[in-house]
């Protein structure tokens, strides 16, 4: 077994992890790009009077939005290739134990071709050991291509995810811009309301209660007095 090619297998498999763990940054900044759109988007100020303004955040959050679906795609190609056609199939050792099946599959081939081997310097040895260099490669060569279009792909996500980033900051100067407009025109709103709710004017005061009962008069000595509904005597 050739040593070369048996690290370079494990060089390529462990590439491969290190490509797949790698997609963890690039998948973690989309989902925070993904909510700051859904802010700006939500709370810029439609009705401001600049028109400019307006057209400069539209045209800036719509090539925000085309960057991160393009990254999107991008980073889905890299894990899994999306397509069915496109997936990735990876290819390792038949078994824990293909030397040995290999060298099983060799020993009568080499029985009945020994003379010729012998007068060629061919040992059995040398014959299973091409036989694995020969899986070793064919697995080399599907892996080495599957990583580089990962890594290729990974690459073009990046570039998309910087154009991404780099839109949705100028987006947001133009945000803070109809923000700080917006804040004050509706603080200059809630002082005119207070104004005319005020009017300038001293409340008019209530009419008077009513008056309380009139007390019972009582004489001494003499007989109790009341008032009579009718007569009020």
């Amino acid at each position: 077994m050739n040593n070369f090619l048996l690290e370079w297998y494990y060089k390529e498999d462990e590439r491969k992890y290190a490509l797949d763990n790698s997609l963890n940054i690039p998948i973690g900044i989309l989902t925070g790009v993904v909510a700051g759109i859904y802010y700006l988007i939500s709370k810029y100020n439609y009705q401001d009077e600049n028109i400019y303004l307006k057209i400069a955040f539209i045209v800036c959050i719509a090539a925000t939005v085309t960057f991160w679906l393009i990254s999107i795609v991008y980073v889905l190609l890299s894990y899994n290739g999306i397509f069915k056609s496109k997936k990735y199939t990876y290819r390792y050792f038949p078994c824990t134990d293909f030397v040995k099946k290999e060298e099983d599959k060799l020993k009568p081939y080499y029985e009945n071709h020994k003379d010729y081997f012998i007068a060629n310097d061919i040992t059995f040895e040398m014959l299973v050991a091409k036989n694995v260099d020969e899986i070793l490669s064919s697995c080399i060569n599907k892996n080495m291509f599957n990583n580089d279009r990962k890594a290729n792909y990974l690459y073009k996500s990046k570039i998309h995810l910087i154009n991404c980033t780099a839109t949705i900051f100028l987006t947001g100067i133009f945000f803070s811009i109809n923000y700080i407009q917006h804040e004050k025109q509706e603080i200059y709103n809630i002082k005119i309301m207070n104004q005319r709710l005020s009017g300038g004017q001293t409340p008019t005061p209530p009419p008077p209660p009513p008056r309380p009962q009139e007390p019972r008069e009582v004489s001494q000595g003499g007989p109790i007095r009341t008032n009579s509904p009718k007569t009020g005597k």
